[in-house]
């Protein structure tokens, strides 16, 4: 689609119609959603030399589409030729840049730049905190997300559900459940409600150590809250029970029966049934014959 948009350039260019700088934004943004970083780049030299001065957008168009083939020298070049232009980056290039750095492992990086945002006048806003957050947890510094998560709280910084969902799951991931659990437990006295994403990785935190009578009570006190599951919940907790090989726990579990009693033409009733079948394979073949001969004939 981004050849046929640059024709379309071509045609207007022609036509004696001078393209400005926001279509050429929008064509080069074609191209990095492709991951064609050489044509876009092409695109804004072109633009240059058409007498168009970019603006920031340009630049966190390229930088971002860098970012995401984590190409960070690439992008950290951008970001240093954008006061060389006269433009100043915002927070969206900054936020952009650290969410960069960290799914490229680089969180020294992503502090000095952070820093550098703060030096500049920058105040960071609730998706760099998250994003701060999200980073150093999916690298495996969740004691540092942590004291950064303390600092905001004493800073009386607003702490959403999405940055508690980050650090719970943070914990959960690191086997601390303990935390996990006080900071899911606090919620309510913070104002907040957990969504479906917050239950779902509290309870997939406790079935991975195997706690799954507190992940059943917690799926059950899910749907009371008037909070519904999605297929990534009914998926954990079935496998949960299969994972510790609690075979009748698993074909009898409510969180099946429920589904299975569900719209036969739904995605959870497809969903459960391929899991249906799964478990009366599992169960043949991992438990004593004797213990589930009648239960299969029950539950078909």
């Amino acid at each position: 689609m981004a050849k046929e948009a640059e024709e379309v350039l071509e045609v207007m260019i022609q036509r004696g119609v001078d393209p400005d700088v926001v279509t050429y934004n929008t064509l080069m943004d074609g191209y990095c959603l492709q991951g064609r970083m050489d044509e876009a780049i092409r695109v804004f030299n072109t633009m240059v030399d058409r007498g168009l001065q970019p603006n920031v957008h340009s630049y966190n168009i390229l930088i971002n589409g860098y970012c995401k083939k984590m190409k960070m020298d690439e992008a950290m070049d951008l970001f240093r030729e954008m006061p060389q232009r006269g433009l100043k980056p915002n927070n969206g290039t900054f936020n952009t840049i650290l969410q960069g750095f960290f799914r490229s492992s680089r969180c020294s990086a992503a502090q000095e730049l952070f820093n550098e945002m703060q030096a500049v006048g920058k105040i960071p806003d609730s998706q760099t905190y998250a994003i701060l957050l999200d980073g150093l947890c999916k690298n495996g510094r969740v004691v540092e997300a942590y004291s950064l998560f303390q600092l905001m709280e004493r800073s009386n910084l607003h702490l959403d559900i999405v940055m508690y969902s980050i650090l719970i799951n943070g914990f959960c991931k690191v086997k601390k459940l303990d935390t996990a659990k006080a900071l899911f437990n606090n919620l309510s006295s913070k104002g907040l409600h957990p969504n479906v994403k917050t239950y779902t990785m509290m309870i997939q935190g406790l079935c991975e150590e195997g706690l799954l009578d507190e992940a059943k009570e917690l799926f059950v006190k899910m749907e009371e809250n008037g909070c519904l599951p999605n297929d990534a919940t009914y998926n954990i907790v079935i496998q949960g029970f299969l994972g510790q090989q609690k075979c009748h726990e698993a074909l009898y579990s409510d969180v099946l029966v429920k589904l299975l009693d569900g719209p036969r033409n739904s995605h959870l009733y497809m969903m459960a049934e391929n899991f249906a079948c799964f478990q009366i394979h599992f169960l043949l073949f991992n438990c004593p014959v004797a213990d589930i001969t009648l239960d299969l004939v029950t539950f078909l």
